[in-house]
């Protein structure tokens, strides 16, 4: 899946958020890539595994039988929470869209908050490679909308492992080993279709244009990592420290379409002069055109 990875970075990439997500992540110089199991849509990755479900029972329906007894198997080790001992994925979203109404309502305090606008392609070479390990663990790409591009994906990722699922058997081996080597299998088409789902969306969301910043990390490893509450439970995610090396990417911040104009941009001021000190004059703060007031 290397090829979806190779586009570049979008000129702009914006980040919709509140007024206290402004004063962070200028005060840290901080995004957070969160751990994917705990995204706020977890139908997200529900959905993804539910099309690869369907194009490996698609793929057996005609195969011998020790393929859709694989094929129940993985069903069962994919939905019964399984998926989330295969690595360690984190994430973090922006967008292409620069006045997308649905991302104002959702993520910036239904358009009274703000969009910080980075230079695409500057925030994605500081990420894609900050170290040595970044360079192996990193990558940034656009996020696709289509399903069928994705369940073809999904069926290259079958076909070339289909005749693997057949080896015990053709070669009589114990079934320990057998046991053994189908987990082994199910392990390793588990994580090739959970990289697949991260560079895919439901088409209902296309008109976010998400440019997502990832993060993986081998399930035998121990990323460093913080947490942060959600009622009832802590959700972990790692830091991205944009401001250190390259302040300047942060080219625009943009008051929402119906925050208070006055009140909103000397706020968004206030925070540039206290936090991102120095690059006064390199931050320049705009108003949304959408004409939309919160309800």
């Amino acid at each position: 899946m290397d090829y979806l990875e190779s586009e570049e970075a979008p000129q702009l990439i914006y980040h919709y958020t509140d007024d206290k997500g402004l004063k962070g992540v200028l005060e840290s110089g901080c995004f957070w890539l969160t751990d994917v199991f705990s995204l706020n849509d977890p139908s997200e990755m529900a959905h993804g595994f539910t099309q690869a479900i369907k194009v490996l029972n698609a793929s057996t329906a005609a195969g011998p039988p020790e393929s859709k007894i694989f094929a129940r198997r993985f069903e069962a080790f994919a939905l019964e929470g399984a998926i989330q001992k295969i690595a360690h994925f984190f994430v973090c979203s922006f967008s292409a869209h620069k006045e997308d109404l649905g991302q104002w309502r959702a993520y910036a305090d239904d358009g009274r908050g703000y969009a910080l606008v980075f230079d695409g392609k500057t925030l994605a070479e500081e990420f894609f490679g900050q170290t040595v390990e970044a360079r192996f663990s990193n990558g940034t790409f656009r996020v696709l909308y289509d399903d069928a591009q994705l369940c073809a994906i999904y069926k290259q990722i079958i076909d070339s492992m289909f005749d693997l699922i057949s080896l015990p058997w053709k070669r009589g081996l114990p079934k320990d080993v057998t046991n053994a080597y189908m987990g082994e299998l199910e392990f390793w088409l588990t994580y090739h279709v959970l990289q697949a789902i991260l560079f895919f969306k439901h088409e209902a969301y296309s008109n976010e244009l998400e440019y997502r910043f990832l993060q993986i990390f081998r399930a035998d490893s121990e990323p460093e990592v913080k947490f942060r509450q959600r009622p009832y439970s802590l959700v972990r995610y790692r830091e991205f420290d944009w401001k250190k090396k390259v302040p300047l990417a942060l080219r625009k911040i943009m008051v929402g379409p119906a925050a208070d104009r006055k009140i909103a941009a000397e706020f968004a001021r206030s925070c540039i002069r206290s936090f991102h000190t120095g690059h006064e004059g390199d931050t320049e703060v705009v108003h949304s055109e959408i004409p939309y007031r919160a309800v």
